[in-house]
């Protein structure tokens, strides 16, 4: 047997009494899910007789997923003395198993040369490693191909190992702890990995999520310009406090980024200083961020300041997504350019009247994809800014896709008497827009669309010669329907 999936038995206590544990030595993959009464995996021991008085297994298991195990109190339920081993296990996925206070005993932490991914979500454990009770010297856990782990929502998790060790973890790339107790990652590293082995293996991490506290930290301490140099996709979470708008000054740090992830802010605006800073030397010194995602940052009314430095970041960018920012009016500064974006994403944003500027709209020469959606107070998605409009002309020229969806107060795409050009639309999806009466007021040109969708998968779409026909129809026959029924 290679694989072996237990759901729903809410009788078992055990999925592998002593007695068979030599059975499934084979066995690869193991799937545990939604067992109510399921105490333990792998029981060791049983009524006063222990493992080692029965057999040596050398376990050829490869992957171990445990979700929803509410009384779950043991993976292993004792510590084996040398006589069971998983060195061939390379992920391990817990996920709610509250009564779980530990995961691995310290010997099975010990030999685990293969484990490549470690995930452990909702959980309430208090150590990854148990301690084993009556050894005092130094552990010593070498993890050599552990290349993600993903600690989430541990509210308990106190530590990795309470004793005495050291850990190597030397391709490590991607780390994630979001909400786990007191634990620090940087004071977690420092602990496991003594100077200077920790600027020998923090510098693989390629992806992390980092908390205000650890950011202070960042900035504050006396780490090396090169210690985060792999680093491409960094998430902030939980921003607590109004004045940490300074520290966004990190961003120096990590000059190699790509993609920058600003999660539950509940600071004003994103600048990168306190102060007004404007000398070109700190312009050089951001990274050129590709990809910018902010969510629930919810007293944010604007994405930075005129003529801020973070506004630079814009000219890399290639794309942007904002989600549940309900206080922000638009999106950037005028002095902000977007030459580079091929991807824009705005949901959920409850303060957004009008989207971008006319002016804003010119720049966005690369964009591919444009989705706004559940903003109920967009009127419209480019604004008129007063000018020639008859004369003017915004040319989208790359823009293959565009989604309008649950925009209760959306009147039309452009309400100027502006030329709009589309040479490359193909797909138009609107739906939930009951205001949409036209697409546009001025001239229009879509030589490729020919269709306009109602969902993302009605493929056949409606089309009454041009966009503009199409959309008036639509909203004729809605106001047709509420009339009659």
């Amino acid at each position: 047997m290679k694989e072996l999936k237990a759901e729903y038995c809410d009788e078992l206590l055990n999925i592998f009494p002593s007695f068979v544990l030599g059975v499934f030595y084979k066995l690869e993959i193991l799937r545990v899910t939604d067992c109510g009464s399921l105490e333990e995996v792998y029981e060791l021991q049983a009524q006063g007789l222990e493992i080692k008085d029965t057999c040596v297994v050398a376990f050829q298991l490869k992957e171990m997923r445990l979700f929803r195990l509410p009384k779950l109190k043991h993976v292993w339920n004792k510590h084996p003395q040398g006589n069971i081993s998983f060195q061939t296990l390379r992920i391990v996925d817990v996920w709610e198993c509250w009564s779980l206070k530990s995961l691995f005993p310290f010997s099975i932490a010990k030999g685990l040369p293969q484990l490549e991914r470690l995930i452990v979500q909702e959980c309430g454990v208090e150590e990854i490693v148990s301690k084993n009770e009556g050894l005092e010297q130094e552990i010593r856990f070498e993890f050599n191909h552990l290349s993600f782990i993903k600690l989430w929502i541990l509210r308990s998790l106190k530590c990795f190992y309470p004793g005495k060790h050291t850990a190597m973890w030397p391709v490590l790339k991607k780390l994630r702890i979001h909400r786990c107790g007191k634990i620090k990652i940087l004071g977690q590293l420092e602990s496991l990995i003594q100077q200077p082995l920790m600027e020998k293996v923090i510098p693989q991490l390629e992806e992390a999520l980092i908390s205000s506290d650890e950011i202070a930290k960042i900035c504050d301490g006396p780490y090396s310009e090169k210690l985060f140099c792999h680093l491409k996709v960094l998430w902030v979470s939980y921003y607590l406090n109004e004045s940490v708008v300074s520290s966004f000054s990190f961003l120096r740090r990590f000059y190699n980024l790509e993609a920058l992830y600003v999660l539950h802010g509940n600071f004003k605006e994103l600048s990168l200083y306190e102060g007004n800073f404007g000398e070109e030397k700190e312009v050089w010194m951001l990274p050129k961020i590709k990809k910018l995602h902010l969510e629930y940052l919810c007293k944010v009314t604007h994405l930075w300041k005129q003529e801020s430095l973070l506004g630079h970041i814009c000219a890399s960018l290639e794309t942007l997504e904002v989600w549940n920012c309900d206080s922000l009016i638009n999106l950037g500064s005028s002095s902000a350019s977007f030459e580079n974006l091929t991807t824009l994403d705005v949901w959920k944003c409850k303060g957004i009247i009008e989207l971008i500027t006319s002016s804003k709209a010119q720049s966005l020469v690369r964009l591919v994809q444009m989705r706004i959606r559940e903003c109920e107070m967009v009127k419209e998605v480019v604004a008129s800014e007063g000018d020639d409009e008859a004369t003017y002309e915004i040319i989208f020229r790359e823009l293959k896709r565009l989604e309008l969806h649950c925009l209760a107060s959306l009147r039309s795409f452009c309400s100027g008497n502006y030329t709009l050009k589309f040479p490359s639309l193909e797909q138009v999806i609107v739906s939930q827009c009951p205001r949409l009466n036209s697409f546009c007021h001025g001239a229009l040109s879509t030589p490729k669309l020919q269709r306009v969708q109602l969902e993302p998968t009605h493929y056949k779409g409606r089309w009454i010669g041009d966009l503009n026909a199409t959309v008036e129809q639509l909203y004729e026959e809605k106001v047709c329907y509420l009339i009659f029924f």
